[in-house]
């Protein structure tokens, strides 16, 4: 009934316009979707604080130096550390560097090893970041940077708040951060690094030391 009352060009156009109105609805439930994904990731670089310890060298002997001063950082965190929550975690860091630079030198010192240690808080990017039981997406992070000597070797980095390096995974407050962290979706991941990699500030940011 209703195609003998419209002609065959009122049909087209009536096509048309529903296709139109689908294609216009399927591009804002995209950009919606996309949109809670960035939004989603840079709560996560807001509410997390990483730890990143930079090698003198490549060298064997820089790089072993480099894994025994993490273990004596780990060590000191877990016990000295009652952070629950970022900002906690960063007004620790702060009163604490001194203390932080003491436990790196000592642990260099049991290798006979004097370069200088220096820790600082620092606001930089990093790629995005697979680790034991979720992924972080790229981003700037507020870290706690560890250099030794002159930090020119390959980094060892991980999670100091939430998780205090063992694992981010669900110590975040929100449900939707914990589900981007710890599900695993590749997809929202790419699309923040994507942004991340086009519109990121690359320049460390010196916070406190």
């Amino acid at each position: 009934m209703l195609s003998r009352m419209l002609t065959r060009s009122q049909m087209a156009l009536l096509c048309l316009g529903l296709f139109l109105a689908l294609a216009l609805c399927g591009a804002w439930q995209a950009f919606a979707w996309g949109r809670t994904q960035l939004d989603t990731g840079a709560l996560v670089c807001a509410d997390t604080l990483r730890l990143h310890i930079r090698a003198e060298s490549d060298s064997i002997a820089s790089q072993s130096a480099k894994l025994h001063v993490r273990d004596a950082v780990l060590a000191y965190l877990d016990t000295a550390c009652p952070a629950q929550s970022k900002p906690e975690a960063i007004a620790w860091a702060a009163r604490h560097l001194f203390e932080l630079q003491l436990t790196a030198r000592h642990a260099l010192a049991q290798l006979n090893i004097r370069t200088p240690v220096r820790v600082q808080l620092i606001n930089m990017y990093f790629s995005t970041r697979r680790y034991a039981s979720g992924i972080l997406p790229a981003g700037r992070y507020d870290a706690l940077r560890i250099d030794l000597g002159a930090g020119k070797g390959r980094n060892w980095w991980c999670v100091l708040y939430p998780g205090l390096c063992r694992s981010a995974c669900g110590g975040y407050a929100r449900p939707a951060e914990n589900d981007l962290v710890c599900g695993n979706y590749i997809l929202r991941l790419r699309l923040v690094e994507w942004v991340q990699q086009r519109t990121a500030r690359r320049e460390d940011v010196v916070l406190l030391g």
